[in-house]
């Protein structure tokens, strides 16, 4: 399957990293392609996993006021199975296998000091094969992950290698009839 970002998709993904909430109407005003069109795309985008929808939650306005990056040195025959783990701990926001000092990195919210303590003591401790931990608690949160923009892209390829409203390859134009030499034919005339 082919990853094809055509310059209108990226035009499309763009405007929804500035405004999520737009409609399929003002992205069509916005770029200045039909509705249907719009909608096409982003279902295409969709399905190839390009893009995808969720609802973002403040965890500090919800009460959550401690944010931490933790460092964990594993036993790496136990990856798969502290991986899994760790994906069902809800205080865990992101976690990444990573080379370096840390084998994984997890970025967690709790609701306070007390919190954290509790989690690394009575949460993470106890995972098989996590050898040690290093925690890094996060006062400010400079720039969010959530704050990433498609960056504008040099032109490469012409829109006209587009490969269609539906996102899918164009059907190649099927053969012409062979032509015939001579005088065309008429029918008679009644």
């Amino acid at each position: 399957m082919s990853r094809v970002v055509t310059d209108t998709d990226r035009a499309i993904i763009r405007l929804l990293q500035q405004n999520a909430r737009m409609s399929y109407a003002e992205l069509s005003r916005a770029t200045g392609i039909p509705e249907s069109t719009v909608r096409r795309r982003m279902d295409r985008l969709h399905r190839r996993g390009v893009i995808e929808f969720a609802m973002l939650a403040d965890p500090m306005r919800l009460g959550y006021d401690l944010r931490a990056m933790i460092g964990l040195k594993v036993e790496l025959k136990q990856l798969e199975e502290i991986a899994e783990t760790l994906r069902a701990m809800p205080e865990v926001t992101f976690a990444a296998f990573l080379t370096g000092n840390f084998d994984v990195a997890i970025q967690v919210v709790v609701r306070s000091q007390e919190g954290l303590v509790e989690f690394l003591t009575r949460r993470l401790a106890p995972i098989p094969g996590v050898r040690s931990s290093e925690t890094f608690v996060m006062p400010y949160v400079i720039k969010p992950t959530t704050a990433w923009m498609l960056p504008e892209a040099a032109p490469e390829e012409p829109e006209a290698n587009d490969p269609g409203d539906d996102g899918e390859a164009a059907e190649p134009e099927p053969p012409s009839p062979p032509r015939r030499r001579g005088r065309p034919r008429t029918s008679p005339t009644p």
